[in-house]
């Protein structure tokens, strides 16, 4: 459970417009997969890393395990206890379950795989402003 705040600003970091992308930076499980496969960079990979670490820190999951176990289909019907990780005590304030549901469904629209889908990291603080 360690979570990799070091590969945020990728986005930031890489220039998008060099000829010279054959280097991945970031941790895997963590970056975005355009990043990672066709060395896309664009802000949209930054919100796919935030979406994974705030999944992983609900849940509990390594993002390998996360992201292969995610069934978006299913997401829409997820339950509390399906998501919250097992080793944290279940919260007895129905406003507590609600706030972090509404974290988990802000974080399951960081990580779409379409980076066009995902929303922006100032609509992502909006949202978790609220």
């Amino acid at each position: 459970m360690e979570g990799f705040v070091a590969d945020f600003g990728v986005a930031k970091v890489l220039d998008p417009d060099s000829s010279n992308q054959t280097v991945v930076v970031g941790t895997l499980g963590y970056i975005a997969p355009e990043l990672a496969y066709n060395i896309i960079v664009t802000e949209k990979c930054d919100v796919y890393s935030f979406g994974v670490l705030a999944l992983e820190t609900i849940g509990g999951k390594h993002p390998g395990d996360l992201l292969s176990s995610l069934n978006y289909s299913a997401c829409q019907g997820t339950t509390f206890e399906s998501i919250l990780d097992k080793r944290l005590s279940y919260p007895t304030d129905r406003l507590i379950e609600k706030e972090i549901l509404r974290v988990y469904h802000v974080a399951l629209a960081c990580i779409l795989i379409d980076p066009k889908s995902r929303p922006t990291m100032r609509n992502v603080s909006q949202e978790l402003s609220k």
